[in-house]
């Protein structure tokens, strides 16, 4: 029986991350593959989005990460560098999940050298 690892339950969200990267000065996703990017649920009543692979950069000391695109408008959300490349994505306030399930955005990491991925 097929199983959707991206099937998600009434209560929670689907947030999809995708990501490039151009510039080999620039911190890199941490990802198998830039085309998979990421995948997110937040449960509601809560911001912390839940994002599978974790967020993380390799190369040069990353300072921040960034919404770089947003795919279908508003995009409530933010990323948290926490330690060590590995950041977190939160929502800006507790979503409505009966009028908006699913939000798309491309992220960036900018390393403390002014350089990005993008």
């Amino acid at each position: 029986m097929y199983s959707d690892p991206y099937k998600y339950s009434p209560s929670q969200y689907s947030v999809v991350l995708l990501t490039i990267d151009l510039h080999s000065a620039a911190p890199r996703l941490d990802l198998d593959s830039l085309e998979s990017g990421y995948h997110g649920l937040v449960k509601e009543n809560e911001t912390l989005v839940e994002v599978t692979p974790q967020i993380r950069a390799l190369g040069v000391k990353v300072c921040s990460f960034r919404i770089a695109n947003k795919h279908h408008g508003d995009a409530p959300f933010e990323i948290v560098v926490k330690e060590r490349g590995i950041a977190e994505l939160r929502a800006l306030r507790v979503l409505n999940c009966e009028k908006r399930r699913n939000y798309k955005f491309d992220i960036a990491a900018v390393g403390c050298n002014g350089a990005q991925s993008e």
